[in-house]
């Protein structure tokens, strides 16, 4: 890794400034290059229904490998996939966590390492919209020194990995347009979404119980669904209601 604090902060700023996704696909190259990286790719999961999602990518990964396994549908048995859905710090890949690898799993990060995919490190990434992003660099090294140079780079892939998000964010066309819920809305729902009834809501708000339906239905109509449990799904999936506090 041939970057020092400063130099690596500012790069990062350029990054996030990217004028086009071409640009940013540059910009990430070359640092994660110089994290050490021969390949990287992030991926962005942007929630639309639960059955399927988009998923944005800045790819840089070797020609044909990207296709190849969305073709086969392999993020259902990877194991990197699986630990980043459900985890916040880094993870180096020969030390993902859980029981032993199924057959599934071992083909995919096999055909991976066929790639020249061989050693790597992924950053997970959850935000608040509901958002699953993750960033991977890996390097076609194998061994003990391969495995500590990745794991030197940690750090700094964290921290690239938010400005990449950022970016991506900025440039890259959401295919969802979130709808923007009152304060008021966002109360009722989350009363909601814990079992209350619109009378129950009503009394926990100092409102009517008809003012209850009244924001009940207009949060329907916002969201495009026609039950109160839809309604409640949407939200959540979408990252338009969370847990209070904060």
């Amino acid at each position: 890794m041939d970057l020092t604090l400063q130099p690596f902060r500012e790069s990062l700023d350029q990054l996030l400034h990217s004028p086009d996704l071409p640009s940013l696909h540059a910009q990430v190259q070359r640092l994660a290059q110089a994290l050490g990286f021969e390949h990287f790719i992030y991926a962005l999961r942007v929630p639309e229904h639960f059955a399927q999602s988009s998923v944005l990518l800045v790819d840089g990964y070797p020609p044909g490998w990207t296709r190849h396994y969305m073709a086969r549908d392999y993020h259902v048995h990877d194991p990197i996939i699986r630990y980043c859905s459900r985890n916040i710090l880094p993870v180096l890949w020969h030390q993902v966590p859980g029981d032993a690898p199924g057959p599934e799993a071992r083909q995919v990060m096999d055909e991976a390492a066929g790639h020249g995919l061989c050693t790597g490190l992924s950053v997970p990434l959850h935000t608040p919209h509901g958002e699953v992003g993750i960033l991977s660099g890996t390097t076609s090294r194998v061994g003990r020194s391969a495995r500590a140079d990745i794991a030197q780079a940690q750090a700094h892939a964290h921290l690239l990995a938010s400005y990449v998000h950022e970016a991506m964010r900025r440039l890259a066309p959401m295919p969802l347009q979130r709808p923007a819920l009152s304060p008021r809305e966002q109360q009722v729902l989350r009363w909601a979404a814990d079992g209350k009834t619109s009378w129950e809501i009503s009394c926990l708000l100092h409102i009517s119980e008809r003012t209850a339906n009244f924001h009940l239905n207009a949060i329907a109509q916002k969201l495009g669904v026609f039950s109160r449990q839809h309604a409640i799904a949407r939200a959540l999936l979408l990252g338009l209601i969370q847990p209070r506090p904060f």
